[in-house]
């Protein structure tokens, strides 16, 4: 057991895991066994504004978010008869590539929280991608991995620049706030996504640092030097005086919160970006480990081990500049970037893990756009629906936020095809329950190109969206492997987090988490439907052409 040294006793044996997603923000405390105890939650206002799709924006008041956090865990420990001496330590798995900026003096804040869904930088990056800089850099790429097969010649094949990336995001911000430019000049600004701003709130502005599992999703990191990626940056003119010391997930103190919060000081154990803990929570410790988490979003997360995935492997900056200049005057070939990501999966002092990622934004949305219109009135009654109706050619593109891997369309449009005057709403939420299932395969299909599953023998699922029976039904028929749906699948985020910070706390080792994982379901394929099912699935992928570049006119 952990000792609290200068607390001058020894501390309980609960975590408390911070979970903060986009819709909702979570207090829950876990026990010795890394049981879930109990639980406070609110929801999250994620502030819209903006007239059009390139315009759009999506924030969070910072103080409201931080005022809900302290309140829900000084409500956990309240409700369940604890102080903050009984907590061991604490974790946090937060959405990725939400930012913000604030005074090093004070600590106020320069802005809202720019959430990983706000559209500010999409024309920005529209502009870059299209620039002789950016085509030569895939031009160049291209020549060179076909010369040498080469995957570090990758990158430079498939290099763009994303919205959904924290680059230019941030420096639109910088560029609309004047604050934040005196700030900069005078070396007070400071910057960081959701995982610093947390733990320097937490240790009353006393440590900013950077977990690398949020770090490595904001395309300002390299994750095969495992340090920020200076040349890209300095190439965009980003200033990386404002960027955070690197640190560790789990193992070591990250640091200890203001004891004016909670009445004592809690150690942050544990910190990680919600998708790699929820594969941590899943058991997928080893390489070629598979989690499906149905969320808000859609995520394919492949544990690749000791290593990031290949496909993107980073070529030399300077070595693609070298080139440009050889090859200026042919500059108007452009491939677009597609595959998986490779990321940061958590980082222990001595031991990194890595992730492959293909990701879809838009799951638990579409199905709350669905309520919202009437289609239905309680969405525990979607699968019964979906499979009360017969197959009608009815096909739903789920693209609100545009479509990601493999295409990577931040224009592309969300629309029914195919909708005739008999259409029923059941077979409306049928299409789009497996426009859920199909944007996962579609997926999946990457992972086999890029990666392979022949050594797979089963996914785990988890996310509030995989307790629809339906649609996981049809991911396990598509991909042909049994699909296991964790229990507590909503939990999945914090509960991986706590499992890090039970680590980092001497509750238990790495070898004692198999016994913390329960298999809620089995789904196993049912090869009766397949060919029917993958009939369907290439109707689908020709509406999604329909759809494509709509908004890029």
């Amino acid at each position: 057991m952990l000792e609290s040294g200068d607390y001058g006793e020894k501390r309980g044996t609960d975590i408390i895991a911070i979970d903060i997603g986009t819709t909702a923000i979570k207090a829950c405390l876990y026990d010795s066994r890394c049981r879930l105890v109990s639980y406070s939650k609110e929801s999250i206002s994620v502030q819209f504004k903006g007239a059009t799709e390139d315009g759009l924006r999506a924030e969070i008041d910072p103080d409201i978010l931080w005022n809900q956090l302290v309140t829900l865990v000084s409500e956990l420990l309240n409700k369940t008869n604890r102080d903050a001496r009984a907590v061991v330590g604490m974790g946090i798995s937060c959405q990725r590539n939400t930012f913000i900026c604030w005074n090093k003096e004070n600590g106020k804040p320069c802005h809202r929280l720019v959430t990983w869904k706000d559209c500010r930088a999409r024309e920005e990056c529209k502009k870059w991608n299209n620039s002789w800089s950016i085509k030569a850099i895939n031009l160049i790429g291209y020549i060179l991995h076909k010369l040498t097969r080469s995957a570090r010649c990758m990158a430079a094949r498939i290099f763009s620049f994303l919205n959904a990336m924290v680059t230019h995001r941030f420096l639109v911000t910088l560029a609309e706030n004047a604050e934040m430019q005196r700030l900069l000049k005078q070396g007070k600004l400071a910057f960081g996504c959701l995982d610093t701003w947390l733990i320097y709130k937490l240790s009353g502005g006393v440590v900013c640092v950077s977990e690398p599992s949020n770090a490595s999703s904001t395309g300002l990191f390299d994750p095969y030097t495992m340090e920020w990626g200076y040349s890209l940056l300095q190439f965009l003119s980003f200033p990386t005086s404002v960027l955070p010391r690197l640190s560790f997930s789990a193992g070591v103190t990250l640091a200890v919160t203001d004891k004016k919060l909670f009445g004592a000081p809690i150690i942050v154990a544990a910190a990680a970006g919600d998708q790699q803990s929820a594969l941590f929570a899943c058991g997928c410790w080893i390489e070629n480990n598979i989690v499906v988490s149905l969320g808000t979003g859609s995520f394919v997360d492949v544990n690749t081990g000791a290593s990031p995935h290949s496909s993107l492997k980073g070529a030399s900056f300077i070595y693609i500049l070298f080139f440009i200049f050889f090859f200026f005057i042919v500059l108007n070939y452009l491939l677009a970037i597609e595959g998986l990501y490779p990321l940061v999966g958590w980082k222990f002092p001595n031991s990194v893990k890595f992730v492959a990622e293909g990701c879809s934004q838009d799951t638990a949305i579409i199905l709350r756009w669905a309520e919202s219109i009437g289609l239905f009135e309680d969405i525990t009654v979607t699968s019964r629906m979906a499979q009360s109706c017969s197959i009608s050619g009815l096909y739903f593109i789920p693209a609100f936020f545009g479509i990601q891997t493999p295409l990577n369309d931040d224009t592309a449009c969300c629309g029914f095809l195919g909708i005739r005057p008999d259409t029923t709403k059941e077979q409306m939420v049928r299409a789009m329950l497996e426009s859920i299932a199909f944007r996962i395969y579609q997926i999946w299909k990457t992972v086999n190109d890029e990666i392979g599953t022949c050594s797979t023998e089963f996914v785990r699922c988890c996310g509030g969206v995989s307790m629809n029976d339906f649609i996981c039904q049809t991911i396990s028929t598509l991909i042909r492997l049994p699909l296991q749906r964790i229990t507590s699948p909503s939990f999945a985020s914090a509960c991986g987090v706590a499992m890090m910070a039970g680590i980092t706390c001497g509750l238990w080792k790495k070898d004692d988490l198999d016994d913390l994982i329960d298999i809620e379901k089995t789904f196993v394929p049912d090869f009766s439907i397949r060919k029917r099912l993958l009939h369907d699935f290439k109707k689908w992928e020709a509406a999604m052409q329909r759809c494509l570049h709509f908004y890029d006119t």
